[in-house]
C-alpha cells in the first residue's frame, strides 16, 4: 500500500460516554490526550487530512487537538466528502495508541471510496481490499490507559 496521506478516526458516539468521562481518544496518558499521540504519530508517518468522527459534545474539545485543517464531525455527509478518493485511508476504529511494536490488529487502510460504498451499503468494517495497518494498539477502556501509562514510565525509566 501506498504512503498513507488521509485518516479517519472514530470516538465514541456521545450517548455512550457517562456524563462524568470524555472519550478515550481525550483522556491523558503521560499528561498527554491520547489524540495528541495519535496527531503526532500520522504527521510523523506524513498523514497530511484528519477527520475524526466525534460527537457535538466533545468536538469543541477535539478540534483543539487536532491540526487547524482537520474536519470533526458526526455528519455522514461530511465522512462522505472525505472519502471521496481513491487515495487509501487509515481507518482507526476505536480509540488507539500508537507503538511502534504492536503487530497488525484493527487498523486497517483502504480506498476511500471503497470505505464510502462499503459503509454506506453495508455499515461494516469488513471492507474489501483493505489492509491491516501495524503500529496500533487498541485501547478498550481506563485499564489499558494505566497499562499504557506505567509502560512508558518504565520505558522512560530505562532509558535514562
Amino acid at each position: 500500500m501506498s504512503r498513507l496521506k488521509r485518516a479517519v478516526m472514530f470516538f465514541e458516539e456521545d450517548a455512550a460516554v457517562p456524563a462524568d468521562s470524555k472519550p478515550l481518544m481525550l483522556e491523558t496518558v503521560l499528561s498527554r490526550p491520547i489524540l495528541t499521540w495519535v496527531c503526532d504519530r500520522l504527521r510523523t508517518d506524513g498523514v497530511q487530512r484528519l477527520f475524526a468522527v466525534c460527537g457535538p459534545r466533545f468536538s469543541e474539545e477535539a478540534r483543539e487537538l487536532l491540526p487547524p485543517e482537520a474536519a470533526v464531525s458526526e455528519q455522514w455527509a461530511d465522512l462522505e466528502a472525505f472519502l471521496d478518493t481513491e487515495e487509501p485511508v487509515l481507518v482507526l476504529p476505536r480509540a488507539a495508541f500508537p507503538m511502534e511494536k504492536a503487530g497488525p490488529g484493527f487498523a486497517y487502510a483502504a480506498p476511500g471510496r471503497e470505505l464510502r460504498e462499503t459503509w454506506r451499503l453495508k455499515m461494516t468494517n469488513s471492507v474489501q481490499g483493505a489492509e491491516l495497518v501495524p503500529g496500533w494498539l487498541p485501547v478498550y477502556g481506563p485499564d489499558t490507559v494505566a497499562e499504557l501509562e506505567e509502560l512508558l514510565r518504565r520505558r522512560e525509566a530505562e532509558n535514562q
